[in-house]
């Protein structure tokens, strides 16, 4: 007896738990909801209530920072985004929301000394649109020092997102023996973050674009390749690095055959493209496609 009724006392409590935890997200909602609405006096009341009952609830420091934002009230909000800083909550998404209210109060010092504290962790690529897009910013993003800070943060501007960029420019393409296989033009798009190939072969009936690209995640370059053939699979997504200034990449090792494909400058205004493949998961190559690239 004594267990059961210790049983129903833990259901019972793990109940009301749940009944608990199911008002606090619905007062969040309701929050959310205010937010969304513009409502942002009985937003920041309503997510002060939160924070009230639940200290710990980063995400609604976070929300309640923003509403105060929009009442123009920088001090508060800076006090509610530190809280959320102080949990580690978002910790990037921190420092660009005091950045804005920094740059609300009109404080340049300290929107710059944020801006480089942002550029310090490697991240400013992944918020400057954030930044330039925030509204606090309309007329201090044009001060010549934030500007050049702004500047810095651009993505894509590490040594090895530019490892690629012999590849880049327009190329008459050769085969071996010298003769004239096609047209391609390799441009760096994107403030430099993808480079794109426009290919088409000497009769023009063949065209082809690859987007290649260095993800910071994985620290490899990839490539994507789609032509006109309708066939999104006649050639295998890649990854690779440059190893000893040739740039290899090669597909998926589990899905044979093993494709591997090599870029390398020969001389000043011209560059090597071979193919491979392999049946015996790399123990042999048989070469597949092999051209040189002479820059127009």
């Amino acid at each position: 007896m004594m267990l059961r009724s210790w049983m129903r006392l833990c259901f019972i409590s793990l109940v009301l738990a749940g009944v608990t935890l199911a008002q606090e997200k619905s007062a969040q909602d309701r929050a959310d909801d205010l937010s969304s609405a513009n409502k942002f006096q009985e937003a920041a009341a309503a997510y002060r209530d939160i924070t009230a009952k639940d200290p710990s609830n980063a995400y609604c420091w976070t929300g309640l920072g923003n509403a105060l934002l929009s009442l123009n009230q920088p001090d508060a909000a800076l006090a509610a985004f530190d809280k959320a800083a102080a949990l580690k909550f978002r910790p990037l998404v921190q420092q660009v929301n005091k950045a804005r209210a920094y740059a609300l109060k009109g404080s340049l010092t300290d929107v710059q000394a944020t801006l480089r504290a942002i550029i310090a962790t490697g991240n400013g690529g992944r918020v400057r649109a954030a930044i330039l897009g925030a509204t606090e910013f309309a007329t201090m993003k044009d001060q010549p020092q934030v500007r050049d800070l702004i500047a810095q943060m651009a993505a894509c501007r590490e040594p090895e997102f530019h490892q690629f960029d012999f590849w880049i420019g327009d190329w008459q393409v050769k085969d071996p023996a010298g003769n004239a296989v096609g047209a391609n033009l390799v441009t760096r798009e994107l403030e430099g973050c993808v480079l794109i190939e426009h290919w088409k072969d000497s009769t023009g009936a063949q065209l082809g674009s690859s987007f290649n690209y260095y993800d910071i995640n994985d620290k490899k370059w990839h490539q994507l390749y789609l032509d006109n053939s309708g066939n999104a699979q006649s050639f295998p997504a890649m990854a690779g690095n440059l190893v000893d200034n040739k740039m290899v990449l090669l597909t998926d090792p589990s899905k044979p055959p093993l494709s591997r494909w090599t870029w390398y400058v020969i001389e000043p205004g011209k560059v090597r493209q071979m193919a491979e493949q392999s049946t015996d998961q790399g123990k042999t190559w048989q070469i597949t496609w092999d051209s040189v690239y002479v820059k127009q």
